[in-house]
């Protein structure tokens, strides 16, 4: 019989948690009586917003509900705008016309920026980039989004994208020909299982509501992946990497709280605010047709199918790149009206004027009236409450909070990974360590640890009542791994009852410790034909790598009895598993779910100090050490 897993109480803890920092807030703002205003403003958000984020494990029915009713009233905001005069000429002139109103020249613009960064186009370029998602798709679940899973017989796909789907096996004659080999108990023309579009479901977000996303089609995705990294390349040869992009959007933000030369702009349901007709208009015909045959034009919605009058929704890998190209490129055709140049595409050292991630916007203040308004007229609708455009000297992008070059984030307490015992310790260290860095940026290095009696006595408190050992982990180590306090151990000894993991300094300056680290639950290693082909694209040769393609090819050369008859060549290798040494890895598949075990790691870069002194210190002075 199954030993049951011990639990604990997320909801308690969070509890005891809000509870003590709203009285180490309080406690310090009427003892210190800030005037400074960002400190003031820090203060305030810790205290309003540290549960904003949390979702309670029993999650509360009523936030899919709002979640739902949101998008389709965005949905039904939307269809005004499919058969909306978007003021857009019929020829297409090769620059702006004096002759035209601003806003046809903003749309023209934009135009001629988005077909400048997208172009050229090739089917095989796409189709080179095509791959599954990590995630899961209709007909596959969560809890298996393995290649075999997402290659299975009948794929689910809408009837356009199937003709794409085709197209793309004869240009990979291998895939199709491992398709068939891993699907030989349904016939080919049994491949495809049309369905009428995606499926709605919801994810936690806040605790007020959840997030509406798309589960699309199988086939769908596979294709929309591949003009999603397209695009993601293009944009990177034009001055926007999404990858480092939030990282700077910060790093402006926090400049523009203090000039106020720079606006951000936030939007509402941004990504469900695309018009069909826009996009028709701005992107490349190629591009458009391609975009349009794989995206899902019906959402099924509690049993229900609804007409998207979007373009697309969050779930399909286009949507986000679409979404940042459609900003960047209209912000971009504003700055050049407003120059009054009849260039139609910015200069090189002018593309950085502008920068878009998603739908977190940072604009020249002097255009920001013109930018939102010319993207409201298509659509869009602005989040002024996250919108900062004047004079006030606060700016808010990509996870960044900055009142005059001050971070005025707040932290925001999220629930643990599960409520398994196992997932307490790395949750606390999340709190301890992010809290902990809140507090000295509210009271200072000195102050936080007297200001914040009330919260550390209870985070340490927790881990003694739950037999947590407390872990102490070098500063470039995750938040979950362990508490990151050595910079301040002695004064954490001495004031608080912790018990600490052991710390061993070898005599050449190594340090030994333990750390929570979060490891995902395998599956069965599977050589297939499948991983194979996924691997050639991007082929990482390790020396086992080459040992096992040294075997592969003497069972070429050579076929081994029990190999299915008239399959090809490289086929054979799935005939050959038990020749793989156990460190072969570039075929192996992982689940999404996991768990937290304790590691060992090692590190000369870091300094621990000494406690003896400290523990004599404190036991001299009548503590209790126990």
């Amino acid at each position: 019989m199954r030993k049951k897993a011990k639990i604990f109480s997320p909801d308690m803890i969070k509890t005891q948690i809000c509870q003590a920092v709203t009285r180490d807030i309080q406690d310090f703002a009427s003892a210190k009586n800030p005037t400074d205003g960002s400190t003031m403003m820090l203060h305030d958000r810790m205290v309003l917003e540290l549960d904003k984020k949390y979702t309670s494990v029993s999650r509360d029915p009523d936030l899919r509900t709002f979640a739902i009713m949101k998008f389709l009233i965005t949905n039904d905001h939307m269809a005004a705008f499919c058969e909306a005069d978007l003021d857009l000429p019929a020829k297409l002139p090769s620059v702006p016309q004096t002759r035209y109103t601003t806003r046809r020249n903003v749309f023209l613009r934009a135009r001629a920026i988005i077909g400048q960064v997208l172009s050229p186009f090739t089917e095989d370029e796409w189709f080179h980039c095509c791959k599954h998602g990590t995630g899961s798709s209709i007909g596959v679940s969560f809890s298996d989004t393995s290649i075999e899973a997402k290659s299975s017989f009948p794929i689910t796909i809408t009837s356009r994208a199937s003709t794409i789907m085709d197209r793309y096996l004869d240009y990979n004659s291998q895939l199709k020909s491992a398709l068939i080999y891993h699907n030989e108990s349904t016939p080919f023309g049994d491949r495809y299982q049309y369905v009428t579009g995606s499926r709605a479901t919801t994810v936690s977000k806040s605790s007020k509501i959840d997030r509406m996303i798309a589960v699309e089609p199988t086939g769908n995705m596979f294709l929309q992946q591949g003009l999603m990294a397209l695009m993601y390349r293009r944009l990177k040869e034009n001055g926007l990497d999404l990858e480092t992009l939030p990282t700077k959007h910060r790093e402006r933000a926090r400049i523009a709280s203090i000039t106020s030369h720079e606006a951000t702009i936030d939007w509402s349901s941004a990504s469900d605010c695309v018009s069909i007709d826009l996009l028709r208009w701005l992107l490349p015909p190629m591009w458009f047709e391609c975009c349009d045959m794989v995206r899902s034009p019906f959402i099924e919605v509690d049993g229900e199918w609804v007409k998207l009058n979007m373009f697309s929704t969050m779930g399909n890998a286009v949507t986000f790149p679409l979404e940042t190209l459609v900003f960047w490129s209209l912000a971009h055709a504003v700055l050049l009206e407003k120059d009054g140049t009849l260039d139609c595409f910015p200069e090189w050292e002018d593309l950085g004027r502008c920068s878009v991630f998603g739908d977190d916007c940072i604009v020249p203040t002097s255009m920001a009236a013109d930018f939102i308004e010319v993207l409201q007229s298509v659509g869009f609708m602005p989040n002024l409450e996250k919108s900062f455009f004047g004079d006030e000297q606060f700016r808010e992008s990509c996870g960044g909070d900055y009142l005059r070059g001050y971070d005025v984030r707040p932290f925001s307490l999220k629930a643990p990974t599960s409520d398994r015992k196992s997932a307490l310790g790395p949750w606390l260290n999340i709190i301890g360590n992010r809290i902990i860095s809140k507090y000295i940026s509210c009271f200072g290095t000195r102050n936080y640890m007297y200001a914040g009696q009330s919260f550390l006595c209870t985070l340490f408190d927790l881990y003694e009542r739950n037999d947590l050992l407390i872990r102490v982990v070098p500063d470039h180590f995750p938040d979950d791994a362990g508490l990151k306090i050595a910079f301040d151990l002695e004064r954490f000894v001495f004031y608080y009852r912790m018990r600490l993991a052991p710390i061993a300094r070898s005599q050449h300056g190594l340090y030994s410790f333990t750390f929570h680290s979060f490891n995902y639950w395998e599956e069965e290693k599977k050589f297939e034909d499948l991983h194979y082909i996924n691997w050639l694209r991007n082929p990482v040769i390790t020396e086992a790598v080459s040992d096992t393609l040294r075997a592969i090819k003497r069972i070429e050369s050579k076929p081994r009895r029990g190999t299915r008859k008239g399959s090809p060549n490289w086929l054979r290798v799935t005939a050959s598993r038990q020749i793989h040494d156990e460190e072969f890895d570039p075929f192996r598949d992982t689940r999404k779910r996991g768990g937290y075990i304790v590691a060992k790691g090692r590190t000369v870069h870091w300094t621990v100090p000494h406690l003896s002194k400290v523990l004599a210190l404190k036991k001299h002075n009548g503590f209790d050490l126990s």
